[in-house]
């Protein structure tokens, strides 16, 4: 293994958080156009134990992800912006059987479909990967009859915080450790706002393929007592309706949205994918609560094979496998905002199975944050074969120890 893509990537780093770089840049133009550069490097280092015994994998291993993001921001006065977010990636892994053996960490989420791969691989070994990418590079013109934005941007339909089903431009993965900013997506975006307490999102975007063109439209309707949306489009080979509401109870928030697709290539409409939430607002601690119907997933844990070959779930419109889901997150910040505790827990009812992720952050000032967490689950372990037959589903993810470390700048 050569170490030296990996030393340039830490000193890239080192330049950056030292020696009074935090803090965004601003360059002035003429006139009021402007050039800011701001961005972040984040490392994470972790243990990953499968805890049982499969085919070329290692019961126990460790990895580093290094990521620097460089997000360049052109302003044209008030009028346009044009936004670049230039990202480098390097993993380093004890295993030689390769990287994305573990299900959490960074990086970890589908990269939607594009045209246009703007990404370069500069070294792959078996236990060393580094490359570089452009995950923005997108251009908003502002008029007025509504904001513009042309090229990847990052786009997000859905109000639900555990189990998303809206959001189907480009979701994260439930145990994705990198989620300042949401991978982006070719796109042409129409952002208007035709009357008072209205507001109108059309897209248009690139999926990679003529066939999979993508395009929805989304209205959403604030009044005093609620928040109302209502969408439909074409998503990959589906055509979708879906809908939510949130309404606020003094402290406390309740909330529902749903998705019923149906398959243009089957002509069937397809089972609907549902979450009913609830949350606590204010003071130190904030709570949330969320119950999920996944329709993609499967009703016993024998079935779970045909769902990780249903082309639904490899593009990331779901990244569950069974049918019934709940889900709690617990956050406390005490007065001094330095500390934060938070708690997500994901609990498949079918198995049973479930995953606890705890993560304690200390703000050390100076744009720096410290990280410590974990992935605990529990249930059924495979049976180990050539291809293994799944019990349940968290059984099978087994357990992640890791330390972030994030500055900002």
């Amino acid at each position: 293994m050569r170490p030296r893509p990996v030393a340039a990537l830490v000193l890239v780093a080192s330049l950056l958080s030292g020696g009074g770089a935090t803090g965004q840049l601003t360059l002035r133009g003429e006139g009021e156009r402007s050039l800011e550069l701001g961005g972040y490097v984040r490392t994470l280092s972790g243990i990953y134990r499968l805890g049982y015994d499969l085919p070329g994998r290692d019961r126990t291993s460790g990895f580093n992800a290094e990521v620097v993001r460089l997000k360049w921001t052109l302003r044209f006065g008030p009028s346009a912006i044009l936004e670049v977010h230039d990202r480098i990636q390097a993993q380093v892994s004890s295993s030689a059987s390769g990287f994305g053996e573990s299900l959490a960490g960074l990086g970890v989420s589908v990269v939607p479909g594009r045209s246009l791969d703007l990404a370069t691989t500069l070294v792959k070994e078996d236990r060393l990967r580094v490359w570089h990418d452009v995950d923005r590079l997108s251009l908003t013109v502002y008029t007025g009859a509504g904001d513009v934005t042309v090229g990847r941007q990052a786009i997000t339909w859905g109000i639900s915080n555990l189990f998303p089903v809206a959001d189907l431009w480009a979701q994260f993965s439930p145990f994705e450790l990198d989620t300042e900013e949401k991978p982006g997506i070719d796109a042409v975006r129409v952002l208007s706002y035709p009357a008072q307490g209205w507001e109108v999102d059309a897209v248009v975007a690139d999926r990679g393929s003529s066939r999979e063109l993508s395009a929805g439209i989304r209205a959403t309707r604030t009044l005093a007592w609620a928040d109302l949306y209502g969408a439909a489009g074409k998503f990959w080979n589906e055509a979708m309706v879906m809908g939510g509401v949130s309404a606020p109870l003094g402290s406390w928030k309740l909330r529902g949205e749903g998705v019923l697709p149906y398959d243009l290539d089957g002509e069937d409409i397809k089972l609907p994918r549902v979450t009913l939430g609830v949350d606590r607002l204010g003071g130190e601690t904030m709570l949330s609560g969320e119950y999920h119907f996944n329709g993609i997933g499967a009703g016993e844990a024998a079935r779970y094979g045909e769902v990780l070959q249903d082309p639904r779930f490899a593009r990331g419109e779901s990244y569950y496998l069974g049918r019934h889901y709940l889900g709690g997150l617990a956050a406390w910040t005490p007065g001094n905002d330095r500390l934060s505790l938070s708690v997500t827990a994901l609990a498949n009812l079918g198995d049973p199975s479930a995953a606890l992720t705890p993560l304690l952050t200390y703000d050390l000032g100076q744009e720096t944050r410290v990280s410590a967490g974990a992935m605990v689950t529990f249930g059924t372990s495979p049976i180990p074969g050539p291809v293994p037959a799944f019990r349940s589903e968290y059984g099978t993810y087994g357990k992640l120890f890791f330390t972030r470390i994030s500055v900002y700048f």
